[in-house]
């Protein structure tokens, strides 16, 4: 279980090919978040004591964080880990609660992620199962990166090196984790200047016509749809997603003609296309492996052209936002050997692929 945790929250913040829009940090804010990390127990492996020779382990935490301004802030963790010692393998259970503070740079930023650096002091509690038991006093430094990835949520990794304070040997930590936030704080938006006259200056209150934060002469998008996250200029905050729809076809043995069956699935195809204006659909002919391989070819074709005449002839579709190909015999998704694998390799695979913009609500 203790795996499963970690190599959740890790996955959710570090694994490649996994992409988050970049949020720009609050400037000051209150949080609360889980954390999983692995601690490297290896300097106190020659201690005597069976609490201070720990093997290494993964442990769970739940942390507590408050963002006083953009370059300062204080942590709290308590952390829980069921190690064993090396000696003798006996079950522990360690309690450990963390307190200290981080530093910020206010602008500086790695791709979209700000680092931080942090000292504090831990209080841990080690009970061994056998009997016995211990408490530690030591201190931390810790240093890693934060992004916002959405509005109300930070993702985080790091690294600290825990120094017990009796025994002066050192233990690392790799960890990882997401927070909430709330009670958040951003910059106001500017007054306008009064004009030097003879006479007092009456300025105007500032106007925000569509309710977005963002007063009127600021304002590069007004109309902002109610309860949109804008930007600084008042423009919507938008989010592009992938659009992908797969459809097959069965085809009878050396025909072409789409049976009615079918018309209900293609009818589905059809409405996301006619949804999404931008997204284009890929027919894909597939054949059996009975006859020659360029009759195949061929009638892979057929098979294809007779979808796309159905998605134009019966649900409206352009020609121009659809794409086929013949693939003959080359791409079987079963066996040639039965009747059953050849009915199913006889087919037509159609893919609709596309994005679309939607607008971050708050």
């Amino acid at each position: 279980m203790r795996k499963t945790y970690l190599a959740a929250v890790c996955a959710a913040t570090l694994i490649p090919g996994v992409t988050f829009g970049a949020e720009n940090f609050p400037l000051g804010y209150t949080s609360i978040g889980v954390e999983g990390s692995y601690v490297d127990a290896g300097n106190s492996r020659n201690k005597s004591a069976v609490q201070d020779n720990l093997s290494n382990f993964y442990q769970g935490g739940i942390n507590l964080t408050h963002q006083f301004n953009p370059n300062w802030g204080l942590f709290g963790q308590v952390g829980y880990a069921e190690p064993e010692t090396r000696n003798g393998n006996l079950d522990t259970e360690l309690l450990q609660y963390s307190l200290g503070g981080r530093l910020h740079p206010a602008k500086f930023r790695l791709a979209g992620w700000r680092p931080f650096g942090g000292l504090g002091y831990s209080y841990t509690d080690i009970d061994v199962d056998a009997g016995g038991s211990k408490n530690e006093d030591s201190i931390y430094l810790e240093g890693g990166l934060q992004r916002m990835v959405a509005p109300r949520f930070m993702i985080e990794a790091g690294v600290r090196a825990r120094t017990e304070l009796e025994e002066g040997y050192v233990d690392g930590q790799y960890f990882a984790g997401v927070h909430y936030l709330f009670n958040r704080k951003f910059p106001a938006a500017p007054k306008p200047m009064a004009v030097a006259t003879r006479e007092p200056a009456v300025v105007p209150p500032p106007v925000d016509t569509d309710g977005d934060g963002v007063i009127d002469q600021l304002d590069q998008c007004p109309n902002t749809p109610q309860g949109a996250l804008v930007d600084s200029k008042g423009c919507p905050k938008e989010l592009t997603k992938e659009i992908r729809e797969t459809l097959y076809v069965e085809f009878e043995l050396d025909k072409t003609e789409v049976r009615p069956q079918f018309f209900p699935e293609i009818g589905k195809l059809a409405t996301v296309l006619k949804q999404y204006s931008n997204s284009t659909i890929l027919l894909e002919g597939h054949t059996d492996s009975t006859g020659s391989a360029s009759y195949n070819q061929k009638l892979s074709q057929s098979r294809a052209d007779a979808v796309m005449k159905v998605l134009i002839n019966e649900f409206g579709i352009a020609k121009q936002r659809i794409t086929t190909t013949g693939m003959g015999e080359s791409q079987p998704i079963a066996t040639n050997d039965t009747a059953e694998g050849r009915a199913q390799n006889r087919r037509v695979e159609a893919i609709v692929s596309g994005e679309y913009s939607e607008i971050i609500k708050k």
